[in-house]
């Protein structure tokens, strides 16, 4: 009767401890990559979010103007309608927007009112892979417009991740070329 009554061996309890071992490994590096992709991901929306939002305020900004002037493709300042004067002069300075960074990391800047933009200015939109992204577009018979050409990436090594905003953007308030 008391041979059927024989427990485990130190043996067995060490091979069954590595299997489990082995198997929690196993367990907490899928968790944790998961983890951080997830963190990864959720970053990669915020910036791409931040530039959603900083588009559409470049949008409403260029439509109210009635002049825009690239400097370098890197600043853009719009200018708009002198309520004083009747004539029509588009001198008043009503913001600038510039990108400011190096590397493959740019930030994008507004100075409202302001002819010149820098980084001490509200900035709208982090992660800008490149710096040059504005430039004037014009055709006769048409508004003139600003092209904007943002690409935001928080890893810009890796290429897939590349997000890309395009656009080109009327001056509601400009003369026809």
């Amino acid at each position: 009767m008391r041979s059927c009554e024989r427990g485990t061996t130190l043996s067995e309890l060490i091979v069954s401890m590595a299997v489990m071992g082995i198997l929690m490994t196993a367990l907490v590096m899928l968790f944790t990559s998961g983890t951080r992709t997830e963190a990864q991901l959720n970053f990669q929306f915020q910036s791409q979010t931040e530039a959603r939002v900083a588009l559409d305020t470049m949008r409403r900004d260029i439509h109210n103007a009635c002049a825009a002037t690239v400097t370098g493709g890197t600043q853009v300042t719009l200018l708009t309608v002198d309520a004083a004067d009747a004539s029509y002069p588009c001198t008043v300075t009503s913001v600038t927007w510039c990108t400011a960074g190096n590397g493959s990391r740019y930030g994008l800047y507004r100075a409202p009112g302001a002819s010149t933009c820098s980084t001490a200015d509200a900035l709208r939109a982090d992660y800008l892979t490149g710096g040059a992204v504005f430039s004037i577009v014009t055709a006769a018979g048409e508004l003139p417009k600003v092209g904007v050409d943002l690409t935001v990436n928080r890893q810009p090594t890796i290429a897939r991740l590349h997000y890309r905003l395009d656009d080109e953007i009327a001056l509601r308030n400009a003369r026809r070329t």
